[in-house]
């Protein structure tokens, strides 16, 4: 007579109180000597790996209530014992594997056993007793304390694992069948963030997306020409103030230029920083010492003088040059800052 296993090789048998944990095909061998058996009080997963580095997981049943311990042993017999259909797997299009591994029982084992003591809590007593309305409560219970979306989808995995494989069992617990299985996990999930430079915004709509792009084609066919010759020509200037050493020709040109400004009492030319006016200048750090360091000339008229803790450029005046003493060599500094 052809039993009902015969014709599903998905469907599990019962187990008795001397049926190995692992099964036969799935112990290694180095870790085959370490496989328990059902009615153990800890079960060893060590049996489900190869690797001799790996820690050795363990079921600790005296962890479960009480009232869930034989419903949760079977199911997870059934969870290390069995696979999931290829169907079930097709029809969710989800990364779910068909059957775990060590570490990944040993998670899911754990996530039943949290179901159980909250259900525990709330005087559930039987699997049976945990339907749909139940299962949504309690997801809405996890989301309050949810980590990332990734991690919180693979708890929710391992809950629809626990139903999956109840209906492959031989003694099935009756659970209910998840809703995030049934209508999307997305209520039951926290909000996707952004990862790896995905951007997760809502996406523009064409009607303001098309100008945009419009004069986006236009300011790269009308002024690309002008903007590439800009930043070639500042790049050029830069270059030259930083490559090029002061002499009598530049100081001259410089002392012609400030003069203006020293005598008018104008403004030095600046630059916009974070909202501030700054001194221009080219790749130095501190512009205003480079600013007086280069104003130093023997027809100098005039020179800065600012207060120390200022560093508003407003606050620079001139004054005369009969005040700053001539060095040793000629050369007269034009560059003096006020003291306290």
């Amino acid at each position: 007579m052809t039993t009902a296993f015969e014709l599903d090789s998905y469907l599990l048998p019962l187990p008795n109180l001397t049926t190995p944990v692992v099964p036969a095909h799935l112990v290694t061998a180095m870790h085959a000597h370490l496989n328990t058996q059902y009615a153990d009080p800890v079960w060893l997963l060590a049996p489900m790996t190869e690797n001799p580095s790996a820690s050795k997981l363990t079921i600790n049943w005296a962890n479960c209530p009480a009232v869930f311990q034989d419903e949760l042993r079977l199911a997870v017999w059934n969870l290390i014992n069995g696979q999931l259909r290829p169907a079930f797997l097709k029809e969710r299009g989800s990364r779910m594997r068909s059957r775990l591994g060590a570490d990944g029982t040993g998670e899911a084992v754990r996530r039943w056993v949290q179901l159980a003591s909250w259900l525990e809590g709330r005087g559930i007593s039987r699997l049976a007793e945990c339907g749909p309305a139940v299962l949504h409560t309690y997801g809405l219970h996890l989301l309050e304390t949810a980590g990332n979306r990734d991690s919180h989808q693979k708890i929710l995995s391992s809950l629809t694992r626990l139903w999956a494989f109840d209906q492959l069992s031989a003694r099935p617990n009756g659970i209910g069948r998840p809703p995030w299985d049934e209508v999307g996990a997305d209520d039951y999930l926290p909000p996707a963030t952004a990862r790896g430079g995905e951007n997760t915004s809502d996406p523009l709509a064409e009607e303001t997306m098309g100008p945009l792009l419009v004069w986006a084609i236009r300011m790269v066919d009308d002024l690309a020409d002008d903007i590439l010759a800009a930043w070639a020509e500042s790049r050029r200037l830069a270059d030259a103030a930083r490559i090029a050493s002061p002499g009598p020709i530049g100081y001259i040109a410089l002392d012609a230029y400030l003069a203006p400004m020293i005598a008018a009492n104008a403004p030095l030319p600046t630059t916009t920083n974070r909202g501030q006016p700054r001194l221009a200048r080219t790749s130095r750090p501190r512009p205003a010492r480079r600013l007086a360091r280069s104003t130093e000339s023997p027809d100098a008229t005039g020179c800065w003088t600012r207060h120390p803790s200022d560093r508003d450029p407003a606050r620079w005046t001139s004054r005369s040059a009969a005040a700053s003493p001539e060095p040793p060599g000629g050369r007269r500094s034009t560059s003096t800052k006020s003291r306290r």
